[in-house]
């Protein structure tokens, strides 16, 4: 207990600590948080040199096409357009050329011509070029009363031939012609056999059983023939250019044939001898023009 009262009188005899008293503007910077320290900016600053702006040189450029150009591509007004197919003109293919001329059919030996036997007579031009290929068909030939009927006829290269017989007896069809030679049998009453003609020419078709039954084919190799009128006239029209053969044929008559050139200037005259009595003509190259 005494030791206890000597130790606090001890502590109150310690001196008093001086307290501390702060300015008001260093209580404010001790509040604050530390200043940083900046570089205050230097007294003067060399003047900048700044290079004068460079003066622009001019620049060749190509001109760029006006905008009317692409008005030009649009093309015309309707207005326009329809004058213009109004003014316009159709294109005509060329009619090509043209042969004219006249047979004169004159009997010989004793041999008399009707003034109409002219129109038997056909006129054909075949070109050297070859060109005017003929179109075949199918035609018929028919055995009656023991001979041919027609007994002459022109057919178109190619084509069939169909021989019909009526007799009430066989006949046999056959040709020795070189180059077109046939045989087509026996044929009894009502029966038929045909054949194609492939070879152009004239052709002997005969029968085997009777002899003096004769059929003259002439087998034609081009497009371009005319038939003869009665008067013996002829026009053989869009022919082409150049060189070629013109050829007559009449049964009563031997074949002609001359060399020509297109275009031709004068007409031509072609006599013809008849050798032959009539016969029944069929011409199925051509009609008459």
């Amino acid at each position: 207990m005494l030791g206890a009262l000597m130790l606090l009188g001890a502590c109150a005899m310690t001196p008093d600590r001086p307290s501390l008293k702060l300015e008001p503007a260093a209580a404010a910077a001790s509040s604050m948080p530390a200043p940083v320290a900046v570089a205050s900016p230097p007294q003067s600053l060399p003047a900048a040199t700044v290079a004068p702006a460079p003066v622009p040189v001019p620049v060749a450029v190509a001109p760029v096409p006006a905008p009317a150009a692409r008005m030009v591509r649009m093309g015309p007004q309707p207005s326009a357009i329809k004058k213009s197919v109004a003014d316009a003109k159709p294109v005509v293919a060329p009619a090509g050329l043209e042969i004219r001329g006249h047979v004169v059919l004159r009997g010989v030996h004793g041999q008399q011509v009707a003034p109409d036997e002219a129109a038997a007579t056909l006129v054909y031009f075949v070109p050297a070029s070859g060109g005017g290929r003929a179109k075949p068909g199918h035609y018929t030939v028919y055995t009656h009363n023991r001979d041919f009927s027609p007994e002459a006829m022109a057919v178109p290269q190619g084509s069939t031939v169909t021989f019909v017989n009526l007799d009430d007896v066989r006949h046999n069809v056959f040709s020795v012609t070189p180059g077109s030679a046939f045989d087509l049998g026996y044929q009894g009453s009502g029966e038929k056999a045909a054949h194609a003609f492939t070879r152009a020419g004239l052709v002997l078709v005969s029968c085997n059983v009777h002899h003096s039954m004769e059929l003259d084919l002439l087998v034609v190799p081009t497009s371009f023939t005319a038939r003869a009128s009665a008067d013996g006239s002829f026009n053989l029209r869009g022919l082409p250019a150049g060189a070629g053969t013109l050829h007559f044929w009449n049964p009563r008559a031997q074949p002609v044939s001359l060399p020509v050139t297109l275009p031709m200037k004068n007409a031509v005259t072609q006599p013809l001898l008849a050798i032959r009595p009539r016969l029944t003509t069929e011409l199925n190259a051509s009609a008459r023009p």
